[in-house]
C-alpha cells in the first residue's frame, strides 16, 4: 500500500520539476529581454544626446537668458538618465558619451573663465564707438526720439561685423547691448508705439544672433573630429 502510494506520487513530482524547469526558463528569458531593453534605451538616450549637441549649432532660440544656463541644465538632466543605464552601453558607446561630455565640460570651462575676467574699461570703450559711433554714448543723456536709432544703429553694425568676433569680443558686445537697455527702460512710456514694436523687434534679433553665437560654440565643443 505504502509502495502505490509513493508510485502514485511520481507523475505529480514528475510534474512538478517540469513547471518548474520552464519557471526559470521563462524568467531567464525575461531578465534577457529585459536587459536588451535598457541596452536599448541606453543606446537610444546617447543618440539622443549626440543629435542634441548637433542641433545647438542651428539653434536660435531668442530667449534673453537661455545661453549658458539652461544649456547646462539640459545636458545635466540628458547626461543623468544616461548615466543610469551606463553599464548597459557598449564599450564603444562608452567612450563616445565620455567625449561628449568632455568636450561639454570644456565649453563650460571656457565659458567661466570669460565671464569671471572683469570687462577692460578701454576695450568696452571702443566697442561702443564701434557699435554706436561714439565712446561716450552710453555716458549722455537719451531722448525718446533717439532711442530707436540707437538700437537700429547698434544691430547694423552687429550683423556687418559678427563673423569676426570671438566669444570674448561678444562680452563686450553684450554689455553694451545691457547698457542700451539700462538706458531704455526709464523711457519706455515716453517712446511711440511704432518705436517700442521696432525696438522690441530688433532686441529679438539681436538676442537670437547672441544666441545662434552660443550654440556654435558649443557645437565647436561637442561635434565629431
Amino acid at each position: 500500500m505504502k509502495s502505490r502510494f509513493s508510485f502514485s506520487l511520481l507523475p505529480l513530482l514528475a510534474a512538478g520539476i517540469l513547471f518548474l524547469g520552464t519557471s526559470c526558463n521563462k524568467t531567464a528569458s525575461e531578465a534577457e529581454a529585459d536587459a536588451q531593453r535598457t541596452t536599448n534605451k541606453a543606446e537610444q538616450e546617447l543618440a539622443e544626446l549626440r543629435e542634441w549637441a548637433k542641433d545647438k549649432a542651428n539653434d536660435v532660440d531668442s530667449t534673453a537668458d537661455r545661453k549658458g544656463p539652461q544649456v547646462k541644465e539640459e545636458f545635466k538632466q540628458r547626461s543623468a538618465k544616461l548615466e543610469a543605464n551606463l553599464d548597459s552601453l557598449s564599450a564603444e558607446s562608452k567612450e563616445e558619451y565620455k567625449e561628449l561630455k568632455r568636450r561639454f565640460e570644456n565649453w563650460q570651462s571656457h565659458n567661466k573663465q570669460r565671464s569671471d575676467m572683469p570687462l577692460q574699461p578701454e576695450k568696452l570703450e571702443n566697442f561702443t564707438f564701434l557699435l554706436l559711433g561714439s565712446k561716450v554714448a552710453l555716458d549722455v543723456t537719451w531722448a525718446p526720439g533717439q532711442v530707436r536709432n540707437k538700437y537700429e544703429t547698434f544691430l547694423t553694425n552687429v550683423r556687418q561685423r559678427q563673423s569676426g568676433w570671438t566669444a570674448a569680443d561678444w562680452d563686450y558686445v553684450d554689455a553694451v547691448y545691457r547698457q542700451m537697455n539700462a538706458k531704455k527702460d526709464p523711457l519706455e512710456d515716453n517712446l511711440s508705439p511704432a518705436d517700442r514694436l521696432r525696438i522690441k523687434g530688433l532686441q529679438a534679433e539681436y538676442l537670437a544672433l547672441e544666441a545662434k553665437k552660443d550654440a556654435k560654440d558649443l557645437h565647436q565643443q561637442l561635434k565629431d573630429e
